[in-house]
């Protein structure tokens, strides 16, 4: 059976690919979760759906029994998993499957020679375990598993990439449409000024660099009164660079940029409110006359940020991409990212800022059209986004600061129950084939030349890199990468080989202070008696 180790005949059929003999068979996916009963089981469902036919299947670490809501509201747009069977991992064949998708943020849980291929993990909310009689619930992940898995087919070059079922009745949830329209209608036509926020979520709380404070006293008064931000986007090294702003807004940030790129450089801000478009627009020509540019280095273009080939931006266009307290109010967050990996170029980076939870926010404060617009609803949790960077590509995303929000609105902050909301920056490097999974010891050392502009004493890379000048600084292989692989080259001096060269340095463990270590208990009691077993 192709797919299968064991199991009936009718499944062995199903994994076959169900396409005529001379037209190139739909792609053949597995869809995994823990269970096998309900998320992974929807999938496999929409995705047979969309091919029209039985590429898709599914499985979990354990079989069980499906799920009868998650029966009945598939059933309620027309597809049938009644007769769906629930698998182990361990009854199939990893090599007979062309992409491989874990539904329920346990990618940590899947063997390994199931990652070998094109691997996701969607991290998808349980039902069951956020309200098990609710169907609302269920509804809605449907409603998500349907995006994401036209958005798959179109990854995997799917013939067809609709499933064709129109707008899904998604419970208390909005649809990703629903979710544009209350986001363009509160920053379009709610906020006139950041003064009408009811949070402080979208507001910088952090120092400006000098540099930066300069550049927005030369930005239009009125693109700075509608700003609405929760950190500083503005990295290091600009000069000359292409750099895209996700979620632009009224254009402050992209203003601030043109002046640090440079009358050589290029600003592209994408947005999809009419009203922040329009007053970015405005300025563009006084933006231009302001910095003494002969023409303007600036360009504005409507689109979604989950979309950018919509709006004509190719692969590898620019060498950073930014975004300030956006990507939370995106319904379809893991789209984003990959669209950031897709459009930089190898050695680009994103850095940007946005909201963070320290738990999964639950469906009925997602859906608070306040909350969301707030950028408290939309929030993240942290671990769920850092699986999100590594699935698109960002291996190592490298947390640079962050700080508490603290809501500043006792009806809002009654209504929060408890969770704790961080405004953070991250970089997020594309570096394929360079960084690895965890921080790896090759005997590497940088020397910063204290060159960057702004930084003359120190360098800051992230959180846990504060680099001083002329000092010798230890590394790891993935640090090594993230300085000498990209527009930081030429502002340090470097020590040791590279680790993915000819001739590379010796491998000496995990890089001591990183967050792992040696996992033996053993090794802590090297040198100490003991008794024979």
């Amino acid at each position: 059976a192709q797919g299968l180790r064991g199991g009936s005949e009718a499944d062995a059929q199903g994994l076959r690919g169900g396409a005529e003999a001379d037209a190139p068979p739909p792609p053949r996916v597995m869809f995994v979760c823990r269970a096998n009963s309900c998320r992974s089981q929807m999938a496999h469902g929409l995705f047979n759906k969309l091919t029209d036919g039985s590429s898709g299947a599914s499985c979990g670490f354990r079989a069980s029994e499906l799920n009868p809501h998650a029966v009945a509201v598939m059933a309620e747009i027309g597809i049938d998993i009644s007769e769906h069977t629930s698998n182990a991992i361990a009854e199939y064949d990893p090599s007979a499957f062309d992409a491989i998708i874990c539904v329920c943020g346990c990618a940590a849980e899947v063997p390994g020679e199931w990652k070998v291929g094109h691997f996701e993990d969607w991290s998808l909310d349980d039902p069951p375990e956020l309200d098990p009689g609710d169907r609302s619930v269920y509804r809605r992940v449907r409603d998500e598993l349907k995006e994401r898995i036209e958005a798959l087919a179109k990854r995997l070059h799917v013939a067809g990439c609709s499933l064709g079922l129109g707008p899904l009745r998604g419970g208390q949830a909005a649809a990703a449409g629903g979710v544009r329209d209350e986001v363009k209608e509160y920053y379009g036509k709610v906020l006139q000024k950041s003064a009408d926020l009811q949070t402080n979520a979208c507001c910088t709380a952090v120092e400006l660099p000098q540099e930066v404070k300069a550049a927005i006293g030369k930005v239009h008064p009125e693109v700075v009164s509608k700003y609405f931000g929760c950190g500083l986007c503005v990295p290091e090294a600009l000069s000359g660079l292409s750099v895209l702003d996700l979620g632009c807004g009224s254009g402050r940030d992209c203003y601030v940029l043109a002046q640090l790129v440079g009358e050589s450089g290029s600003v592209v801000g994408v947005d999809m409110t009419d009203e922040q478009l329009s007053t970015a627009r405005q300025h563009v020509a006084w933006h231009a006359d302001a910095f003494g540019y002969a023409r303007p280095n600036t360009d504005f273009k409507q689109g979604y940020i989950e979309d950018l080939k919509g709006i004509g931006l190719g692969d590898e266009t620019f060498d950073v991409v930014v975004s300030n307290c956006v990507v939370n109010l995106s319904p379809d967050k893991a789209a984003v990212l990959r669209e950031a990996f897709r459009v930089l170029k190898a050695g680009g980076e994103m850095y940007f800022s946005d909201v963070y939870a320290d738990r999964r926010v639950p469906p009925h404060l997602r859906d608070d059209p306040l909350l969301y617009g707030e950028c408290l609803g939309g929030a993240l949790y942290w671990n769920d986004f850092l699986a999100l960077a590594k699935a698109a590509g960002f291996a190592d995303p490298r947390l640079v600061e962050d700080a508490p929000i603290t809501v500043a609105n006792p009806a809002l902050e009654e209504k929060l129950c408890g969770i704790r909301f961080y405004s953070a920056t991250y970089r997020l490097f594309k570096l394929p084939g360079r960084l690895e999974a965890d921080c790896e010891d090759y005997g590497q050392a940088v020397v910063y030349k204290g060159t960057l502009p702004g930084r003359a004493a120190a360098f800051d890379l992230d959180s846990h890199h504060h680099i001083e000048a002329g000092k010798v600084f230890p590394v790891c292989g993935n640090t090594y990468h993230m300085l000498a692989s990209t527009r930081f080259r030429q502002h340090f001096e470097y020590v040791g080989a590279h680790p993915h060269e000819a001739g590379k340095s010796a491998h000496f463990g995990i890089f001591d202070g990183c967050g792992k270590s040696l996992p033996f208990a053993s090794a802590s009691a090297a040198g100490a008696g003991g008794q024979c077993c």
